[in-house]
């Protein structure tokens, strides 16, 4: 447990758009971290133990993936050394490809892909051609295609339309950045240049959830990350969310997840 705020990783530098890389052979335990600004696919073919991702712990074993938005906090804890692929990338290299990513929020976090010998073998083929400085107009084809095949992994083709997914991706964005300030529908609405009657709308037919509930679950994502993964007290917890006081935060956590922080913090350690 980190003694102040969860350390962030800049594992993609500011001038690149993607990177592709093979697993470290390694099983020391990794560090609770976040990654700033790109999105993260792995595709693991060996190995075993653990990868725990915001609030949730995951048994690790050969043929899991795992999808990991930006901000997200995860750590591996491994039992038997690891191989596999990990794609980071930033959504600027999707641009021709907005459906796709549109499309991302749907994949789980973790996923199975024994069933589909010929993604793994596209990922292999996407890290060579990766390694052998192909154009980026050929590497986020390959990339747009490995995406698709993820999705379609959980159950086929979306019947959402395109443009909904698309707003609603864009509601996602707007509360990853500004959660900690903007808590009301209204303000996201604004944001958007549309009413909050339409911002519902979209959130309900993408998600089955209102828009208020999809906002306060960004925050009890980061506060769940807090109080497990740094040893911060609940009051100062309370103030980095931007709680007026502990009482508040506690009713709060206490609504969403029928436990008070510090029984989450007792029953995650």
């Amino acid at each position: 447990m980190s003694s102040g705020s969860i350390g962030l990783k800049k594992k993609l530098d500011e001038d690149m758009l993607v990177k592709v890389s093979r697993m470290k052979p390694v099983i020391k335990p990794t560090k609770p971290h976040k990654h700033a600004g790109y999105h993260e696919l792995i595709y693991l073919s060996r190995g075993s133990g653990t990868h725990s991702v915001d609030d949730k712990l995951f048994e690790v074993k050969p043929f899991d993936g795992f999808y990991l938005s930006p901000g997200s906090v995860h750590c591996w804890d491994f039992s038997q050394i690891p191989d596999g692929f990990v794609i980071l990338f930033k959504e600027d290299f999707l641009n021709n490809y907005p459906t796709t990513l549109n499309g991302l929020f749907k994949l789980s976090k973790i996923f199975e892909f024994s069933g589909d010998g010929e993604l793994i073998h596209l990922v292999e083929r996407f890290y060579k051609l990766f390694k052998a400085g192909e154009s980026h107009e050929i590497l986020s084809a390959y990339l747009n295609l490995i995406i698709i095949k993820t999705i379609s992994l959980e159950g086929g083709e979306s019947q959402i339309d395109d443009f909904l997914l698309a707003d609603f991706n864009t509601f996602k964005k707007l509360i990853d950045k500004h959660f900690l300030q903007l808590r009301k529908v209204s303000d996201y609405a604004d944001l958007m240049k549309i009413s909050t009657h339409r911002l519902n709308t979209i959130c309900q037919k993408v998600m089955q959830s209102s828009a208020q509930n999809i906002i306060k679950e960004r925050i009890i994502i980061e506060a769940k990350n807090l109080i497990s993964h740094t040893s911060l007290t609940i009051s100062e917890i309370a103030y980095q969310l931007d709680f007026s006081d502990a009482s508040n935060f506690n009713k709060f956590f206490k609504s969403l997840t029928a436990m008070t922080p510090m029984e989450y913090r007792s029953a995650s350690h």
